[in-house]
């Protein structure tokens, strides 16, 4: 096994030269899957929450249902 004393001139070397490490040129692809992951997480959340309150609004429940302390499930 080589061992390496000069990493400028190991990495320009004609030999060696080219990617260091796998998937270079991927990062902005990657960045912009991240970024609709994210942006379509907080829509779905979203979504489910208003449904969750719309829900609760539909029941209108009182100023004193907390008094009978009865969940729903």
């Amino acid at each position: 096994m080589a061992t390496v004393t000069n990493w400028i001139d190991h990495l320009s070397a004609s030999e060696v030269q080219g990617s260091v490490y796998p998937g270079v040129g991927s990062e902005g692809v990657l960045v912009i899957i991240a970024i609709l992951i994210w942006v379509g997480w907080h829509v779905i959340s979203s979504k489910q929450e208003d449904g969750k309150m719309n829900e609760i609004v539909r029941k209108r429940p009182s100023s004193n249902d907390w008094k009978s302390n009865i969940t729903d499930g």
